[in-house]
């Protein structure tokens, strides 16, 4: 028989990654008094990072990833003094990541604010009764269940978890004798200094063009000094990329279909011309873009691998005719005879939904009174949106929130006055407050004029909390809001969006609030 052991907070938060850690570090901030319990399936706080390849680095600047209250890269004269670096090229790795959410955790369990369980699960399928607040998490290995009274809200931080390949084989069919490595494997096997030769007897073929994928095409030249002729990238399609040193930024992007009347492959090419957009080949047009970053020399790198195989995703590794190894594509592109036999071809699994994981995102982020759910309000990095997610949380808490003006909205949207009188700070942030879609980019640009106007009842307050916000793009000198602008934008620019009738209502009741914002 499991222990059962009786526990009570106020915010009971599932997940200890990225996501979640921003949401708490902002709550506490905003909510200093509240109590927290956060669980995860791993054993120390950091999610993905804590089993990502010994490699991998931030693609982005450090100073928009994190955690509002504390610098990831560090003090910046120490930095510039000692490392000869620019804080804004920083770039962290595993081992700092993992240090600093590790050392946030125990900061806030010292403080008795926070309570972390690592090696548990919360028990999605038990039924709750939310009006009670009782919920329910286990230990991993089942020796321990936790019954938990939450007095405020459950915050399910899991939708935007990472799947990444040391935790998920290939979903392919793969001959037995066909040598496949995870990223992690690589670098472990390459730590083996004893190995390092026989290494670079081998050839070797990436499966992935997302950031997986490059990691492992630079790291094969960069660090283990593997020829690029002895390289081969299988690319399902080929991507846009921002430009690291291009000055460009994730908002981009949906100002530049607006420009572009919604046409994104036009978008993206004027994004090139600019220099922000970048792509491996000139040759090939990518047809997609999800937000990633790529820095120059590693572009240069990855441009040096000319065996490049684009028949879209592989189906099944065959070993065949004796020592020849095959990928096959389905039905609708030819096998690719792999450039070197069995016994000397490693594979490099590097394919993986990452944060876009398929996961089911039908459920309102702010349900009701006793759940929330954390996902992307604006382009990643991810940590702003979070951050965001629980300074609304805590405007709620607080009785901050301009109600008025969101039943003002509600009205413009079509809902029933008799309805709207009786709704709650809850039931109005679950109608107006949305995830961001790769389909739907422009959700960012109303979701953040919206967010201007609903936080406070003097717009000037979100504005100045963003700008002392380190994870916001406004905290940047000289950066402005445009928000203003952006709504004036999408009023004229609307209907050719997607945008519809009751949308545009409601984007010109927020106009006139955050008209002090002009200029801003």
């Amino acid at each position: 028989m499991p222990i059962i052991k009786e526990l009570e907070c106020d915010y009971l938060v599932v997940g200890a990654g990225a996501a979640p850690l921003a949401f708490v570090d902002t709550l506490l901030t905003e909510l200093p008094d509240a109590k927290v319990i956060m669980i995860d399936k791993k054993g120390a706080p950091g999610g993905h990072w804590v089993d990502a390849y010994g490699y991998v680095r931030l693609h982005q600047p450090s100073i928009v990833y994190g955690i509002a209250s504390r610098q990831l890269e560090g003090n910046w004269l120490k930095l510039m003094l000692t490392k000869f670096q620019l804080p804004w090229t920083h770039r962290a790795s595993k081992k700092e990541i993992l240090k600093y959410f590790g050392d946030f955790v125990a900061d806030k369990v010292a403080a008795k604010q926070l309570d972390f369980y690592g090696n548990t699960v919360y028990d999605f399928e038990k039924e709750v009764n939310e009006k009670e607040g009782i919920h329910y998490f286990s230990s991993v290995d089942g020796s321990t269940t936790y019954k938990v009274k939450v007095n405020s809200k459950l915050v399910d931080g899991t939708r935007g978890e990472c799947v990444i390949p040391h935790e998920n084989p290939l979903e392919i069919p793969v001959d037995e004798g066909v040598r496949v490595l995870t990223p992690n494997q690589l670098y472990d096997k390459y730590q083996l200094k004893d190995k390092r030769s026989e290494m670079l007897k081998d050839k070797y073929v990436v499966i992935g063009a997302g950031k997986t994928g490059a990691d492992c095409v630079v790291y094969l030249q960069k660090m283990m000094k593997v020829d690029p002729a002895n390289i081969a990238w299988i690319i399902s399609q080929d991507v846009w990329m921002f430009n690291g040193s291009g000055g460009g930024n994730p908002y981009d992007w949906p100002t530049a279909l607006v420009e572009c009347q919604n046409d994104s492959a036009k978008a993206a090419l004027a994004l090139e011309k600019k220099g922000v957009f970048v792509r491996l080949d000139e040759k090939y047009e990518p047809t997609v873009f999800r937000f990633p970053v790529i820095q120059l020399d590693e572009l240069k790198l990855l441009r040096k691998v000319k065996t490049v195989i684009r028949r879209g995703r592989a189906t099944a590794i065959r070993q065949n005719y004796g020592s020849k190894v095959t990928v096959e594509f389905g039905n609708d592109h030819s096998p690719w005879e792999a450039f070197a036999p069995t016994e000397s071809c490693v594979f490099l699994h590097a394919a993986s939904p990452g944060p876009f994981n398929n996961k089911d995102t039908s459920e309102p982020l702010f349900k009701n009174s006793k759940k929330m759910t954390l996902d992307l309000l604006f382009p990643p990095p991810v940590s702003f949106s979070m951050s965001m997610m629980a300074k609304i949380e805590s405007a709620r808490a607080n009785g901050t929130l301009d109600t008025d003006l969101m039943k003002k909205l509600a009205l413009a949207l079509g809902e029933e006055k008799s309805q709207v009188e009786n709704y709650t700070d809850d039931d109005l942030l679950r109608m107006f407050i949305k995830m961001i879609t790769l389909e739907n980019v422009h959700q960012t640009t109303v979701t953040s004029v919206l967010l201007f106007g609903i936080l406070d009842k003097d717009p000037m307050v979100p504005l100045q909390w963003q700008k002392n916000n380190r994870l916001s793009f406004l905290s940047i000198p000289g950066v402005k809001s445009e928000a203003v602008e952006q709504t004036q934008l999408l009023l004229d620019k609307g209907l050719s969006l997607g945008l519809t009738d009751k949308d545009l209502k409601m984007l010109e009741v927020l106009a006139e609030k955050i008209k002090p914002l002009e200029g801003m």
